[in-house]
């Protein structure tokens, strides 16, 4: 399908003041299916009228500059109409040709919808117009004529013939391509407005229900793009909201949500997975993840919330270093290309103080698994460290409070082996937790196994319960300089649960981190904006190769129009994030729509797209 945006003129500001707020919240941040289901909820159950109202309202919404009817099957925007209408002296009546009067038009035909309420009334699609042009297009479909081919022409231009857009070969009606993209609006409003409420309707070759067939859909979406949204139906729209049914055309309001729904959806990566930090010191860690996507551009690294680093696609592992001592960091990881960001994988990790030199791969409270009660799951379960292989193993909230946090995992009892997992990690000196088992007899114990590179588990030690009300500290010394160590605790068929909290995993013969190569890009570059689409604000990122005595970023509409310059200065080399706030040069809000970013220097020139979605 076409992925085609329409553009926006700068008439539209004194559109966005009366939109209501709030209006169109529940649609933000959605597109396909999900987004035309939100718009429909938004802007059904409307006030409906009678169809004899419809001549007084049409005095509203429907009124020229000049007080004459506005039907656009005979006027010609900025020329000269053959003849107009005079409200309430030219209504229908009687008509034998052109010019005689104007009556009700239903631009979605009544017999697509067997005439029926709400639908039949609905002033969005019931426009005024010539009644005898009215009765030259009856029920064909919308479409296009080829201008040596057609079979009728009103005065205005408007023809009717054999369809010359590919699709569809019948009879159909084509209006003046000043008025082509009012009528794909309107039929996006109906499409979207009647949505899953037209199990009866017959439809027609254009329409499957209230759905456009693909030919005319793909032909709607270039009117709507070839001619954008005019002052007429903003007033249009604004007076049927506040004086005739208090329901709204999205697709007048933001024109791009046609492109959002019918368009090609964007195709975000796949957010990372598995992200742990391992090799931890006092002052440095490693990141790393699990690759879920194929199409992605790179991958961006959080600390406490702020973008650090940007990576290449396909790299699964970052050294993190200039970290404090005895100190709690915030990690994310997500994945981006060029449609937008995925969602982040997070970890929270712990530099160890106080001169101890131990390296911790990890310490796990179990405190992100959802669970509760005596729920036991089997397979992977993706915690803070990592990805963690259980069987018959839960949260445990049946009482025996945990020894820190919230939460503890439970190994269950009296089933043939029952066990946790650790993720790998790269040598492994020493693993420690607290475990408590209340209930229980003596003999009872667990296992401790440990599986290298993949190879089966062998068993390293075993103990026995510490039956009691009390947790307590078990520590194993494992020391392996293996690059992939697992561990397993095995409670193979005991007398009560095994209760575990703080399980911490320290390395063997830690491997040094040499620091980050902070290299310049050899060329001048501009990230991905994220977020894209954006409300209220947009990062851009780019690096410089050496330094650039001028260095400009401007925004532009797609007109070409020049609306503000957030940065014009002096750069030396590096990379850089900085943010747009949707704003003009003059401190003013700027309406949705699609801008163009443009990065240059003396010696080179970038552009990029981004989407506003106020």
């Amino acid at each position: 399908m076409k992925q085609l945006f329409p553009i926006f003129f700068l008439t539209l500001t004194t559109l966005w003041a009366q939109i209501p707020d709030g209006y169109y919240n529940n649609a933000t941040g959605l597109y396909g299916e999900p987004l035309q289901a939100a718009l429909h909820d938004i802007i059904d159950d409307h006030n409906v009228v009678s169809y004899t109202s419809l001549w007084t309202h049409y005095q509203t919404t429907d009124v020229k500059p000049n007080g004459k009817v506005w039907d656009m099957y005979s006027d010609i925007p900025d020329g000269t109409p053959p003849y107009e209408f005079t409200f309430i002296t030219d209504q229908c009546g009687n008509y034998g040709g052109e010019g005689d009067c104007y009556n009700r038009e239903h631009s979605w035909p009544k017999s697509w919808f067997n005439d029926v309420a709400p639908m039949n009334t609905d002033i969005f699609h019931v426009v005024p117009s010539d009644g005898y042009v009215n009765g030259q297009r009856g029920n064909y479909p919308y479409a296009e004529v080829d201008d040596l081919n057609y079979t009728w022409i009103s005065q205005n231009g408007s023809k009717k013939g054999p369809n010359s857009y590919p699709g569809y070969s019948g009879t159909v009606f084509e209006p003046i391509d000043a008025y082509k993209g009012d009528f794909a609006r309107i039929y996006f409003y109906m499409s979207t407005r009647y949505l899953g409420e037209d199990s009866n309707w017959p439809g027609s070759d254009m329409a499957d229900g209230a759905q456009l067939e693909p030919w005319a859909q793909d032909m709607m979406m270039e009117w709507a793009a070839e001619d954008p949204v005019s002052q007429k139906e903003i007033d249009r729209n604004n007076d049927i909201y506040y004086f005739v049914q208090f329901n709204r055309n999205p697709f007048v309001d933001h024109p791009e949500y046609a492109d959002l729904i019918w368009g090609d959806p964007p195709v975000l990566p796949n957010a990372p997975g598995d992200l742990v930090a391992d090799q931890i010191s006092e002052t440095t860690l490693t990141l790393s993840w699990v690759d879920n996507s194929d199409n992605e551009t790179g991958f961006y690294i959080y600390q406490d919330d702020e973008r650090v680093a940007t990576l290449g696609a396909n790299q699964i592992e970052h050294a993190v270093d200039q970290l404090q001592a005895a100190t709690t960091y915030g990690f994310a990881v997500s994945a981006f290309n060029g449609d937008g960001e995925s969602s982040r994988a997070t970890l929270t990790v712990s530099t160890p103080g106080g001169g101890d030199s131990t390296v911790t791969h990890f310490v796990e409270g179990f405190e992100s698994w959802i669970g509760s009660g005596s729920t036991y799951f089997e397979g992977d379960i993706v915690l803070s460290s990592g990805t963690w292989n259980v069987y018959q193993a839960g949260n445990y909230t049946l009482g025996d409070p945990p020894y820190n946090g919230n939460y503890t995992i439970a190994i269950n009892d009296e089933t043939q082996g029952a066990y946790i997992t650790t993720p790998a990690v790269n040598t492994l000196g020493t693993i420690s937790f607290y475990y408590y088992q209340r209930n229980g007899a003596a003999t009872d114990e667990f296992q401790l196994e440990k599986s290298v590179n993949g190879a089966p588990f062998e068993l390293v030690t075993t103990q026995s319960y510490n039956v009691g009300e009390n947790y307590t500290l078990f520590t194993a010394e494992v020391n392996d300089s293996s690059s992939s160590v697992r561990m397993r605790i095995l409670n193979d068929n005991q007398a009560g649960h095994l209760i575990i909290d703080d399980l911490s995993v320290t390395a063997y013969d830690p491997v040094a981190i040499d620091k980050e190569l902070i290299n310049h890009p050899g060329h001048l570059s501009l990230k991905p904006a994220y977020p894209n689409p954006f409300n209220p604000e947009v990062t851009l990122s780019f690096q410089l190769a050496e330094a650039a005595e001028h260095l400009k970023i401007q925004v532009f509409d797609l007109r070409g129009e020049l609306l503000a310059t957030p940065v014009n200065t002096a750069f030396s080399a590096g990379s850089y994030l900085l943010t747009w706030d949707g704003k003009s040069q003059l401190g003013e809000l700027l309406p949705s729509g699609i801008y163009l970013v443009r990065l240059s220097t003396p010696e080179a020139t970038l552009f990029q797209r981004v989407t506003l979605l106020r």
